[in-house]
């Protein structure tokens, strides 16, 4: 994907600078935006949050994308935004599902895929998961994010200001939260 426009927009950035800011770009995009579909499951609202990121680090002054901390502010930043993206308005949530159950026919036969049972079997279960990530503690929610997206304990404690030496036991901790939590959710959601 290329650098949007509006991101290189400033008259006055130097042409080195805009030529490391779109590496920049480009070395980090994939990894925040697949962050953020995973979490709202839409191609377009990952690509806005995302872009969105981008933008506020483009904006930062002094320009923090130089510096060695750039990836950690991201992978921060992207945390924050999807778990905001998670813990979003509930009635838009509810209204969500309700439009997705009431369109899952159609969408079944659309999708081309070899398997519709299979499909649906998917997307209800990414739909549990959202669900169980919005009742557990933010911390937890986003160590699993981090981890889960492929980053390294380091990695993980960096991005999230924790102790390396304790990321381990968190997220162990974290990952029993969230399968109670889940089963929970789906023992709740069989009844209704």
């Amino acid at each position: 994907m290329a650098v949007p426009a509006e991101l290189l927009a400033e008259p006055e950035t130097p042409s080195r600078a805009v030529d490391g800011f779109e590496a920049f770009f480009r070395d980090n995009f994939a990894r925040v935006y697949g962050l953020l579909y995973r979490v709202t499951g839409n191609a377009e609202d990952a690509e806005d949050l995302s872009q969105e990121l981008f933008l506020q680090l483009a904006r930062r002054d002094p320009p923090v994308w130089q510096t060695p901390v750039a990836a950690g502010w991201l992978w921060k930043a992207a945390t924050h935004t999807a778990l905001n993206a998670l813990r979003g308005n509930r009635r838009r949530a509810a209204r969500e599902e309700r439009a997705h159950n009431q369109d899952l026919p159609v969408r079944l036969v659309a999708e081309q895929d070899e398997d519709p049972a299979g499909s649906a079997i998917r997307k209800e279960q990414q739909e549990a998961v959202r669900r169980a990530l919005r009742t557990i503690k933010p911390q937890e929610a986003m160590l699993l994010l981090a981890r889960h997206s492929g980053l390294s304990y380091a990695e993980v404690a960096d991005a999230l200001g924790l102790n390396p030496a304790s990321v381990g036991t968190l997220l162990s901790r974290a990952e029993q939260r969230f399968k109670k939590a889940y089963q929970h959710q789906e023992t709740h959601h069989e009844h209704h």
